[in-house]
């Protein structure tokens, strides 16, 4: 079970698929992001981006959202 709040859980609860394809190069594999009618919204986006796709699209439960830092 993902964590809730990593990319993988909020994908998971909210429907969205990930198409893992593996690198030609290297190890480990391009992740293909698809939501809930097929269209792909993200592809070999990484960890940060994957992140900030899910704050900007409300995948996030709220409850576990760290707060942001302030200056």
């Amino acid at each position: 079970m993902p964590n809730p709040n990593s990319p993988n859980g909020c994908y998971q609860r909210h429907g969205y698929t990930v198409e893992r394809t593996p690198r030609k190069i290297g190890a480990g594999h391009h992740r293909a992001i698809y939501d809930h009618n097929g269209q792909q919204v993200l592809n070999r986006a990484g960890y940060d981006a994957e992140i900030q796709f899910c704050i900007e699209h409300g995948l996030m439960l709220k409850e576990d959202q760290d707060p942001l830092q302030s200056a």
